[in-house]
């Protein structure tokens, strides 16, 4: 999936007042998860409606003031900018540079000192003019100030390969003839984009297809279904819609079928025939959503609330498609908290203070976490999941997830199992008859297909388990949860020791000197830094977890250490069978 629009900025639009908000950066897929009434929208509406650098865009128009107006206690001028990423400018002027026969070979970190101090929130902000197709830099730098960025000379020598020119002046023509090539380049131009509302519905017959609420989808369908000799591609996208009902029914046999009579879709199943309303609102719902999806390809796409009748589950399945069949980007604004872990996309926490609206990256798991709380999510999510897995923290699921897909790749993280975190210290520090412990061991009754993973913690084989871990083995040993109780010391002793020192050694490449003990029953991911007295060497035990267990997740798994491999095979059986797969 592509990157059209890597951000933007808005001041005095909606709710958003006069603290301008820079929203950055956007991904292939965007959630913009709030409150009612926070301005969840703000974004949407200003994307559909006034995006600037679109073809035959309306975004130079005046505001309506009615409806698209700030109503604060202050006022101002509607003010819009897109950002035009600092890392893309510096890697095309080098390439520029490249091409050009020069003799300094420092003219490309010239380059790039430049736009780091031109830009802000590491994007380059450019405000539409005249049409609204063009634009020029958001705030200009002072040249004054852009003086001292660089040397004088690297200022004539930039200028010079830039623009061909030789002699001038520095405050005349080195520095703002440079500032002006760079804002030249720095030029944005974007697909165009759509709004699928929160209110969808499939229209009837002979109505036309110039929006996304459903209405002519039906007879648009139908062209799909059965195009003229000239245009057989496009039935692909009806036979791509159709897979998409296979997934979201767990039926294989599943097809769509848009009748002569044109009055509703039916959906063959089962060897029955029945329309597409009557296997639910929720599949009607997303159906509907995939398919103006996979009909309208290369867009910046905007859909309200697609949670509306959709079970977590399908939710999940939906995005999961989106990625992976679509080639739009896509702003979505959500209730739902079955979002924020969705692989490779950016979440925005939107709220409004009483005066203004305020859109925040949320990129911590603590501002995830936040969101969460103010959505009022809690043992639900527990209960919707089909199986649980409690681990200690992200490096454990991101090996936990990279081991089930060896073992059970039909399984996927988000439809049928969740990975939930315990935080290692509820086990670690809580005696066996703690409240807390008790409390976690009641959450069998929201769903009994769970399973917990817990490091041993054990530094020798004959050293006694915590408490805490015993009583949690007694108590679900006559349950169909699962209680894995590492073999070694920690999770990450499942790792090939070379491998993890290897990946420790990637993650911090100017401190690493060689491994630290890295037995069974030792802390696998310690190792001895660089000397840095004549004291000797220093052993580091806050080695990046998380980094290296992506380092090491991007290699083939390997199940033959220890009793991973039983391990995981229990792991994949309860998941299999909380899903009825056997």
């Amino acid at each position: 999936m592509p990157i059209y629009l890597s951000a933007i900025a808005l001041q005095f639009y909606r709710g958003i007042g006069p603290e301008t908000q820079f929203v950055a950066p956007f991904s292939e897929m965007n959630f913009f998860i709030g409150a009612n009434n926070a301005g969840k929208s703000i974004v949407l509406n200003f994307l559909n409606e006034r995006l600037p650098f679109r073809k035959g865009n309306i975004a130079s128009r005046p505001l309506n003031f009615n409806v698209d107006g700030y109503r604060g206690s202050t006022s101002g001028e509607f003010m819009a900018a897109v950002g035009f990423p600092a890392a893309f400018a510096v890697s095309h002027f080098h390439e520029k540079l490249s091409k050009i026969p020069i003799r300094n070979t420092n003219l490309a970190a010239t380059v790039k000192e430049i736009i780091h101090h031109m830009s802000f929130k590491d994007h380059l902000w450019i405000k539409p003019t005249g049409n609204a197709e063009t634009g020029s830099l958001l705030k200009y730098p002072d040249e004054k100030s852009a003086v001292s960025w660089v040397s004088e000379d690297a200022w004539y020598e930039l200028w010079n390969a830039l623009t061909g020119s030789s002699g001038g002046g520095l405050m005349r023509h080195w520095v703002p003839e440079t500032l002006a090539q760079i804002a030249k380049f720095s030029q944005v131009s974007l697909p165009e984009s759509m709004l699928i509302p929160a209110k969808r519905q499939l229209g009837p017959k002979n109505e036309t297809f110039d929006d996304l609420t459903g209405k002519g989808l039906i007879d648009h369908l139908a062209e799909l279904q059965n195009p003229d000799h000239h245009e057989r591609e496009r039935k692909k996208t009806f036979d791509q819609i159709n897979e998409f009902l296979r997934v979201v029914t767990g039926k294989t046999d599943a097809e769509l079928e848009v009748p002569s009579g044109r009055q509703h879709l039916l959906v063959h199943m089962d060897d029955k025939v029945l329309p597409l309303s009557s296997l639910g609102t929720g599949i009607h719902e997303v159906i509907l959503i995939a398919a103006f999806c996979t009909i309208h390809q290369n867009r910046i796409m905007c859909i309200e609330e697609p949670e509306i009748h959709l079970h977590p589950v399908l939710q999940r399945k939906l995005i999961r498609y989106l990625q992976k069949h679509t080639t739009n980007q896509y702003f979505i604004a959500t209730h739902s908290a079955a979002f924020i872990d969705t692989l490779g996309a950016s979440v925005f926490h939107v709220r409004n203070d009483g005066s203004q609206t305020y859109i925040k990256s949320a990129v911590l798991k603590s501002d995830q976490r936040r969101v969460v709380d103010e959505l009022g999510y809690r043992a639900s999510d527990i209960v919707q999941a089909n199986a649980v897995v409690w681990v200690e923290g992200p490096s454990d699921r991101i090996y936990i997830r990279h081991w089930l897909q060896d073992m059970a790749p039909e399984m996927i993280e988000g439809i049928h199992y969740s990975i939930l975190f315990y935080g290692g210290s509820l086990i670690r520090h809580l005696s066996a008859d703690d409240n807390a412990l008790e409390e976690f061991i009641r959450l069998r009754q929201l769903n009994r297909n769970l399973a917990i993973v817990i490091d041993s913690d054990k530094s020798s084989p004959r050293a006694p388990l915590k408490p805490a871990a015993q009583r949690l083995r007694e108590e679900m040993k006559d349950s169909e949860c699962v209680v894995w109780i590492t073999k070694g010391r920690e999770i990450e002793n499942y790792v090939d020791a070379t491998v993890l020192q290897e990946a420790l050694k990637a993650c911090h490449p100017t401190i690493y000197q060689r491994p630290d003990k890295v037995g069974q029953f030792d802390h696998a991911f310690y190792f001895v830094r660089r000397k840095t007295t004549s004291a000797g060497d220093v052993l580091y035990t806050k080695g990046d977890k998380v980094g290296a267990a992506m380092h090491v997740c991007g290699q083939p798994a390997d199940l033959g250490i220890l009793d991973l491999r039983t391990r995981i095979g229990e792991l994949a059986a309860m998941i299999r069978r909380a899903n009825g797969v056997t």
